[in-house]
């Protein structure tokens, strides 16, 4: 995924995207927050994802909202 990709994808789940500041080593971290999908009545989760860049926490934060919204079934 690309920094485009991630920004994108982020912008439609309306997820969040956050940058630590560089730790005492200059690393920093990224951030990604989105809603996790939901059906029905279910209780609203949310997937935080980190990463060392903003593609990295953009992918997973995807890859873990992908994976909840097939355990959805077809319907959506």
């Amino acid at each position: 995924m690309t920094a485009e990709e991630a920004l994108s994808w982020l912008r439609q789940v309306d997820g969040e995207l956050y940058r630590t500041a560089p730790g005492r080593r200059g690393r920093e971290a990224w951030v990604a927050v989105v809603r996790a999908p939901r059906a029905g009545f279910r209780t609203a989760r949310t997937i935080v994802a980190l990463g060392e860049t903003l593609e990295e926490a953009a992918s997973a934060a995807a890859s873990q909202w992908r994976e909840v919204f097939q355990e959805l079934g077809p319907i959506h």
